[in-house]
């Protein structure tokens, strides 16, 4: 039996939001930034009217002011992002079980059942974009494949409000012509590299040999074949489901571009504390901590650094992320989005081994302290604690990482 998967991506999402709760913005030109008396403030979403006049997601505020002089810009209220973002994961949860969150306005959603076809995909996907519509106010652009990469290149074909099947009946018409650039996980950086050895289309990436993509980029040269080829090795994971993991981690995009040292080391403590809440949850403990870094230009590199112990504290996460930060980043010079994983992972003892060591005894003491504030977050909601730090800049601290979480399946490509 096929798969049948579904991408679902909601529209605008934050702008959407802004709209329904001030329906007089709706007919204006509507952009959700970061703070907008902030120097480095980038539009997050923007609304039909913005749109038409040229209006862009990633650009800095000013420069969207020059394409739209009348723009009107808000901060996004987190408080409804996450409520509709809630109502909208329990009307997945009528269509299956089988519900994959890929950040808070995203999920791909396996309908796989004996006797469904890809014609049912498409039946399903257009019943499910106008329940969401009818219920909440919000558009849905879903796509309809086989697998979860061409599902998500699918649902960005129709925007606003629509539904693109792409198959490997149709591949060839519908996906092998699109710019590589269209394909998951490729940027500017790759793309240069990529049309310097006269790949211009996904068609011809997923025609080049993978020992070739190998030597040029290492093992993400597989990965991007596998993904131009839509081989896609892991099924659709259900949010609650158990797997075995190879990393947890999170990464996020900031309300504004993050360009002082201080605005860093907010959004690396909401990712680390995140990421370590996580770990816990899944009785794991890890020894390799990667940091993800997308600069303004939307390129990303990543870096990485094995601990001398293995760990769950988001201590001993941040201070590994921050330096490596440090040496690969240069305050001032704008940065789009941080990320934070940890690979490696063990199962965590259920026991601690005490040590009179300084060193070790500040660590159990801190790893005793974030149980505890795991209670009282579970009892009375994430933000009932925070670092003193998450308060010095509102839009980047009221940002809860938790409900954007990524735990990476093992294995997603074979």
């Amino acid at each position: 039996m096929g798969k049948v998967v579904l991408h679902a991506d909601l529209n605008n999402f934050y702008a959407s939001i802004a709209c329904i709760t001030h329906p007089e913005w709706r007919e204006q030109p509507l952009a959700v930034c970061g703070d907008p008396t902030l120097r480095h403030g980038i539009v997050l979403a923007k609304n039909m009217p913005a749109k038409r006049k040229g209006v862009i997601t990633g650009q800095a505020i000013w420069q969207a002011r020059q394409s739209c002089p009348n723009l009107n810009t808000v901060a996004p209220d987190f408080e409804q992002v996450l409520r509709y973002a809630g109502l909208v994961r329990r009307i997945f949860a009528r269509y299956t079980n089988r519900v994959q969150p890929f950040g808070v306005d995203e999920a791909w959603l396996d309908v796989s059942d004996p006797g469904t076809d890809m014609t049912d995909g498409l039946r399903i996907a257009n019943h499910l974009r106008h329940t969401v519509r009818e219920e909440t106010g919000l558009t849905l652009s879903v796509g309809v494949s086989d697998n979860r990469v061409f599902a998500k290149l699918g649902s960005d074909l129709k925007k606003p409000d629509g539904v693109s099947l792409v198959c490997a009946q149709n591949r060839h018409t519908v996906l092998d012509p699109l710019p590589v650039d269209e394909l998951l996980f490729i940027g500017r950086a790759t793309t240069k590299k990529l049309h310097a050895v006269g790949i211009f289309t996904i068609g011809q990436l997923a025609a080049a040999e993978p020992s070739a993509l190998r030597a040029l980029f290492g093992k993400t040269g597989l990965m991007l074949s596998g993904f131009a080829r839509g081989n896609d090795a892991a099924s659709v994971i259900a949010e609650d489901a158990p797997v075995k993991m190879k990393s947890v981690g999170n990464s996020i995009t900031a309300s504004h571009d993050i360009v002082a040292l201080h605005d860093a080391r907010i959004t690396l403590y909401g990712l680390c504390e995140s990421v370590a809440s996580r770990m816990r949850k899944h009785g794991v403990i890890g020894r390799v901590v990667q940091v993800f870094i997308r600069n303004a230009s939307l390129d990303w590199y990543q870096r990485q650094q094995k601990l001398e112990y293995q760990t769950d504290c988001s201590f001993d996460l941040f201070q590994t992320s921050y330096a490596l930060l440090l040496e690969n980043w240069r305050e001032g010079t704008p940065l789009r989005s941080l990320g934070v994983s940890v690979s490696q992972l063990a199962p965590a003892g259920t026991l601690m081994q005490l040590s009179f060591l300084p060193e070790d005894a500040a660590r159990q003491k801190r790893q005793i302290l974030e149980h505890t504030i795991d209670d009282i977050r579970s009892r009375y909601g994430h933000f009932a604690i925070q670092r003193a730090i998450m308060l010095y800049d509102r839009a980047l601290g009221r940002i809860n990482p938790e409900d954007e979480h990524v735990v990476h399946p093992e294995p997603y490509f074979k």
